[in-house]
């Protein structure tokens, strides 16, 4: 939802700028991509295999079905 409001106030100020004789108003269009710089990434890994992801929608190892465990399993392989 913050991206969503984040890139309606970048388009509104583009706008803004460029009706108003702003030739720098491109700049506003990366306002929505601020919060991914920062955004923290957790780690899952299989305890069987090492296999890690971070995507957060994987619950479960693709190659086991073992259930994924927070943090990063030293060797493991990413997908």
């Amino acid at each position: 939802m913050l991206s969503v409001l984040l890139l309606a106030g970048s388009i509104l100020v583009t706008v803004t700028l460029w009706l108003a004789g702003f030739p720098f108003f491109f700049l506003f269009l990366f306002i929505p991509l601020i919060p991914q710089v920062w955004r923290e990434r957790k780690v899952r890994s299989c305890p069987v295999c090492g296999f890690t992801t971070s995507d957060g929608k994987v619950a479960f190892c693709p190659y086991d079905g073992t259930p994924l465990t927070e943090g990063a399993a030293p060797g493991g392989r990413a997908r």
